[in-house]
């Protein structure tokens, strides 16, 4: 059984360093042999997990306690479990505060059953993800995910739709029906299962960056829409109704007396489909503004002769 070196050593740090001192020594030791860097080189993949294996115990304060008093990595691996050693540790999450892409490993939970104290001597977590070596080839990779923009109109975001588009990804020219839900907005991704780019252990899942046409009737702001009704001098004044667009044709709505221009009038559930749950709408917002038509009729321009006289 091989000597596993100790875990200061791998790091190139004194029995004293800092945790600053730990962080640097790994984030320049991952860098250097992350496997994004170092395809197909085998030593470079085991120097990256052994480097990983011992930030994972000297970074957390109580399993560098309990290494130190083992006084050896071997020692420290012949009791304590390999689950323990990686027990909370995401590597995807402390690369990423590096600056550096994941390695594909993440958690390291969910490793074969079985695994008990010294499990851990001449071998790591890793060896467990590779089914029990570290020579035996990856499984194949899926392709990358591919992102492209796509506009949609604003009838169909709020109604949901079935649409085909055009699109060329690896130089190949394709064509989809993809599913529109109800309630779409911009800024919004819609996923397609297995349409993004080759590789091979299958494609990626292609993401459409969704853009809405705007409607000249209504503004969106999130699950609610805003539009504007034109009304007489009379009806602002003295009530009545008027009627205005909403998504499922014209409605009448009240209009109480004595508003002023720029009033706004609440009509429930009249909005956008709330994405995901659609029988669930926001609001509809209608601006009440005064409109006049010109040229007046005498008699019309009479009446407002008269209000003026009153302080109308």
């Amino acid at each position: 059984m091989a000597t596993k070196t100790d875990y200061y050593a791998l790091l190139g740090i004194a029995r004293e360093a800092t945790q600053d001192e730990i962080k640097k020594a790994y984030r320049k030791l991952a860098m250097q042999f992350h496997p994004d860097r170092n395809q197909g080189d085998k030593s470079a993949e085991e120097k990256f997990k052994q480097v990983s294996e011992a930030y994972a115990v000297l970074s957390d304060v109580d399993k560098r306690k309990k290494y130190d008093t083992f006084g050896s990595a071997d020692a420290f691996s012949q009791n304590v479990s390999t689950d323990d050693i990686f027990k909370d540790f995401n590597i995807d999450d402390i690369l990423s505060q590096f600056g550096m892409r994941g390695s594909g490993w993440g958690n390291f939970k969910g490793r074969r059953a079985g695994a008990g104290p010294g499990q851990g001597a001449g071998g790591s977590a890793f060896d467990d993800i590779f089914g029990g070596t570290a020579t035996r080839d990856r499984v194949p990779k899926k392709g990358q995910d591919a992102e492209l923009p796509v506009t949609i109109p604003f009838h169909d975001a709020m109604f949901g739709a079935e649409r085909p588009i055009a699109m060329q990804i690896d130089g190949e020219e394709r064509r989809l029906t993809i599913r529109v839900p109800a309630g779409i907005a911009t800024g919004k991704k819609l996923r397609v299962k297995g349409e993004g780019h080759k590789a091979p252990g299958g494609r990626g899942d292609l993401h459409l960056l969704v853009t809405v046409e705007e409607d000249p009737r209504f503004e969106r702001k999130g699950n609610d829409l805003h539009t504007t009704a034109h009304i007489a001098p009379s009806t602002l004044l003295l009530g009545g109704s008027a009627d205005v667009e909403t998504l499922h044709g014209r409605k009448r709505i009240k209009v109480s007396g004595g508003a002023p221009s720029g009033t706004q009038v609440r009509v429930r559930g009249q909005g956008a489909p709330v994405l995901g749950k659609p029988d669930a709408h926001g609001d509809l917002y209608v601006r009440l503004e005064v409109q006049v038509e010109t040229p007046l009729s005498d008699e019309q321009r009479a009446a407002v002769e008269r209000l003026r006289e009153v302080g109308l």
